[in-house]
């Protein structure tokens, strides 16, 4: 991962460097609402949901042969309500508070194919995701005391896909889309007496969209991301068998730019 890391890292210092021309650097502040829900055998165990912040730039260059690179990398965090239970066997609904802190990177690769209507870029890339989820402590309803926890997330991900642009009205109107799969997912948890466990969920597709206008130097986009997955395998600690159940997040949120 510490590869893949500077990988992307290298990729997004690299951008004017290996390419023709710089077409935009836009640092940009962005709003979202998310969720992460976990499920066992289709039931649901939990759910947080809340917004997130997030502040980041992206860059985009052009060769003369139309090849394009762009990518971004951005800082998130928040706290987030969370509506769940203690563990089985004797479970009892537990609300909380959860803190999110992580950061993401992405570069993708593309192709620009440009008519009279606009331009349409296919691309594919790849993209790190890395954050903590801090649990805090809380109480069930008669009382007991429910201790949180930190756990601490890292995800590699390949991406497919599209983006459109054309101008209209002295605007420029971009649209984007495509699917990610998590070839690397890891859930990293402390246990008091036994040290860290690494869970491995099983990554599977899923979908991201975004649209957006820019007029003049200032741009707003709407953007859907969502991730997905499978149950990790078990795994023994102190005893118990524990396992990161079936995972899925959903963010939705607005972006607000300045390209220079």
């Amino acid at each position: 991962m510490r590869t893949l890391l500077c990988t992307v890292v290298v990729l997004c210092c690299a951008v004017p460097a290996v390419a023709g021309t710089l077409e935009e650097l836009t640092p940009y502040f962005s709003t979202q609402y998310f969720t992460w829900q976990e499920r066992i055998n289709g039931r649901r165990l939990l759910k947080e949901e809340g917004p997130l912040f997030s502040a980041g730039v992206r860059v985009g260059a052009v060769a003369a042969t139309a090849f394009t690179l762009r990518a971004k990398g951005e800082l998130f965090g928040s706290e987030v309500r969370y509506r769940g239970e203690t563990q089985a066997p004797d479970s009892a609904p537990v609300h909380t508070r959860v803190t999110y802190l992580g950061t993401n990177g992405e570069a993708d690769f593309g192709y620009r194919l440009r008519s009279a209507a606009g331009e349409l870029e296919p691309f594919g890339g790849i993209g790190y995701r890395y954050w903590l989820r801090d649990l805090q402590d809380s109480r069930t309803p008669d009382g007991t005391r429910v201790y949180g926890y930190t756990e601490e997330w890292t995800m590699g991900y390949a991406r497919l896909g599209a983006r459109a642009a054309t101008t209209a009205a002295g605007m420029k109107l971009t649209a984007c889309g495509g699917a990610k799969y998590p070839f690397y997912v890891g859930n990293t948890i402390d246990f008091a007496g036994s040290g860290e466990t690494t869970f491995r969920p099983k990554g599977r597709w899923s979908g991201f969209a975004e649209v957006g206008a820019r007029y003049r130097s200032l741009s707003m986009n709407l953007f859907y991301e969502g991730f997905r997955f499978h149950q990790s395998d078990a795994k023994m600690v102190q005893g118990t068998a524990y396992f990161q159940p079936d995972s899925s997040s959903d963010i939705f949120g607005v972006k607000a730019g300045w390209t220079f």
